[in-house]
């Protein structure tokens, strides 16, 4: 994938500048024909270091791996990544974000992993009216902050959780010790699984939140052994998720107190380094890798062909914005001056992707999709999530609970 853009070649710069001198002659502006062979600059705010950095990349591979597939263009424009690391903090990111839409003059900005990080640019967002398509956090509260410009595709985590909730009382237990890293997205998960499991009459025991970016979680395991509930239901991501899995199970948890949790914690970018002690775990999420359709088949291969690697839900975020920018940016003829034109075309899109089918809520401009309920497994030799149960067309509260 180009960064830099490469001049244009003699006929098209000939054709472009016969087409302005047209232009001022008629007295028309313009600005948006010279747009058009503009680079489509792209702002990628994401978590590039730190406990998220595999978040970051794996959803700056998917993005690459679609973009490169059509050419590295759209109606015209060359695509122009430029790439910013948050460092999972508010005040960098907010600093990073200023400096892609004001220094860089992104055309949009994709990204933001970190919950923490989204909530801080809500405000920024609002004043400047940039456009911004969220392909990373999941904390609910995005979902409600009335902004026209602002989409989300990857998920928002409270059908997911909530949904999950009420599936565990049902499944598996009618009471859980809740356990999380102890920030945004952390503390929201948690509520939103609450949610769902005590509106069915389910009863939390404790809840538990070791710092982000803990090494060792056994002073935390000792209370959860102490109470001796029959399952867990856990949230962490990066590193976090392999060291609390592994310890859970080295802890001798595993075989005592069931695991469950958001399927972040249980993915294709921490599996490999669980292991074993991920089998059995179960858990919620709007996508597995082991789906049975063609768009995924076809996503996993290529992917794997590029990487050398399963993709993860990142991976995933990453090619749908991708995919979900072409179809929309396409249909304005790369036009990304007139927002709400965009925001219209992008209002209505409906594909089929590796997840399942995708559409935009029109009340909350996130995602309505399938969730799958997940058990880790091993799957032709490979530790995955196998597909247990499906709940389709999963819909997130028009208002905030």
């Amino acid at each position: 994938m180009p960064h830099t853009p490469q001049p244009p070649d003699r006929r098209r710069f000939l054709t472009g500048a016969t087409a302005l001198g047209a232009a001022s002659l008629l007295g028309r502006a313009p600005a948006v024909l010279a747009q058009s062979k503009a680079p489509l600059k792209i702002g990628l705010l994401n978590s590039f270091s730190k406990v998220f950095a595999a978040l970051g990349n794996a959803n700056l591979n998917g993005m690459t791996l679609y973009f490169e597939q059509i050419g590295g263009t759209i109606a015209g424009r060359k695509i122009e990544i430029i790439r910013e690391d948050d460092e999972i903090n508010p005040q960098v990111g907010l600093q990073k974000l200023k400096k892609l839409v004001e220094s860089d003059n992104c055309d949009l900005i994709t990204g933001i992993q970190a919950s923490n990080v989204a909530m801080a640019a809500v405000e920024y967002f609002r004043q400047s009216k940039a456009f911004y398509l969220c392909n990373g956090a999941g904390v609910g509260d995005l979902s409600y902050t009335g902004i026209p410009y602002l989409f989300r595709c990857s998920i928002s985590t409270q059908p997911i959780h909530a949904t999950f909730g009420e599936w565990y009382y049902d499944n598996v237990a009618k009471e859980a010790v809740t356990t999380a890293s102890d920030f945004a997205g952390g503390r929201a998960t948690v509520g939103e699984f609450k949610a769902g499991f005590i509106k069915k009459g389910g009863k939390i025991t404790k809840e538990i939140y070791p710092p982000l970016g803990n090494n060792d979680f056994s002073a935390y395991l000792a209370d959860i052994r102490s109470i001796a509930p029959p399952a867990t239901y856990n949230f962490y991501a990066g590193t976090d998720a392999v060291r609390f899995v592994k310890q859970y199970d080295e802890y001798g948890l595993k075989a005592k107190t069931k695991l469950t949790g958001s399927g972040f914690m249980v993915e294709s970018d921490t599996l490999p380094a669980q292991g074993k002690s991920a089998l059995g775990a179960l858990s919620s999420l709007h996508y597995a890798d082991t789906l049975d359709n063609p768009e995924n088949k076809k996503f996993v291969a290529d992917y794997r062909a590029k990487f050398n690697e399963y993709p993860s839900v990142y991976s995933e975020y990453g090619y749908i914005a991708a995919r979900i920018l072409h179809l929309a940016l396409q249909q304005v003829d790369g036009n990304t001056q007139d927002k709400d034109k965009l925001r219209a075309v992008m209002r209505e899109l409906k594909f089929n992707a590796p997840r399942g089918p995708f559409r935009f809520n029109p009340v909350t401009q996130s995602p309505i999709q399938n969730v799958y309920i997940r058990e880790v497994a091993e799957v032709d030799g490979r530790i995955t999530n196998k597909v247990i149960q499906t709940i389709r067309d999963v819909v997130e509260p028009p208002t905030k609970t």
